[in-house]
C-alpha cells in the first residue's frame, strides 16, 4: 500500500530538547521530522506532534516548532503509546485519516507501542526509519524489526515525500524537491 496525502496523517512523536539530543543521530532525526512536518503543512497533511512530560524533557525542538507553524496544539502525555492518552487519541482519530505515518523517539519504546496499537485497530501504519531513533541503535534495529513483522511498513522520509506527492512536474513538486530533496 502507497501513502497518500489524502488519507495520510504525520504524528510526531517526543522530538524534544532533551530527550532527541540524546538520541542515536539527532541532527538525522531532527533534519527528517523537520522535513515531514514542513511538507506535511505545504500539502495541507494533517499532523500531530506529542511532548513527553515536557517540564522535564523540554519542548518539542525549535526546528521542528519553526516548521509547524504558530497555530500548532502540542500534546502533553505521560503515556508512551499515544493511544492511551484520551486528548491524543481522539485528536487522531478526529484527523479521519487511516494511514498514519509516524517519526520521533524513541524507537523502542513510545513509537513501538502507538504503532503496533495503531496497527491492531486496523490503521495502516509506517514508521519512519531514518526520523526515528532511540539512544542506542541496537534499540532502534530491533523495534524496527519487531514492527515489520507485526504489520507496520518500515519506510524512508523520501518514500513519504514521493508518494505524498505522486509526479513530477508540478509547481508543488518543484517547491517541495527544491526546499526539502536537492
Amino acid at each position: 500500500m502507497l501513502m497518500n496525502k489524502n488519507r495520510s496523517a504525520l504524528l510526531v512523536i517526543d522530538v524534544q530538547e532533551r530527550l532527541v539530543t540524546a538520541m542515536d543521530s539527532p541532527r538525522e532525526v531532527i533534519n527528517n521530522c523537520t522535513k515531514l512536518v514542513a511538507v506535511a503543512r505545504r500539502m495541507g497533511v494533517p499532523f500531530l506532534i506529542t511532548e513527553q512530560y515536557p517540564k522535564g524533557l523540554g519542548q518539542t525542538i525549535v526546528d521542528v516548532r519553526r516548521a509547524a507553524g504558530e497555530k500548532t496544539e502540542y500534546f502533553e502525555k505521560l503515556e508512551f503509546s499515544v493511544l492511551h492518552n484520551e486528548k491524543i487519541a481522539e485528536a487522531l482519530k478526529n484527523t479521519g485519516r487511516r494511514q498514519i505515518i509516524i517519526c520521533g523517539v524513541e524507537t523502542h519504546i513510545c513509537v513501538l507501542q502507538t504503532a503496533m496499537e495503531l496497527a491492531e485497530q486496523g490503521y495502516e501504519v509506517f514508521v519512519v526509519s531514518n526520523a526515528c531513533s532511540s539512544r542506542e541503535n541496537l534499540q532502534h534495529a530491533f523495534a524496527l524489526q519487531r514492527m515489520n513483522r507485526n504489520g507496520v511498513d518500515i519506510v524512508s522520509s523520501e518514500m513519504v515525500v514521493f508518494e505524498w506527492l505522486e509526479k513530477a512536474g508540478t509547481d508543488e513538486f518543484k517547491e517541495i524537491s527544491r526546499k526539502y530533496i536537492i
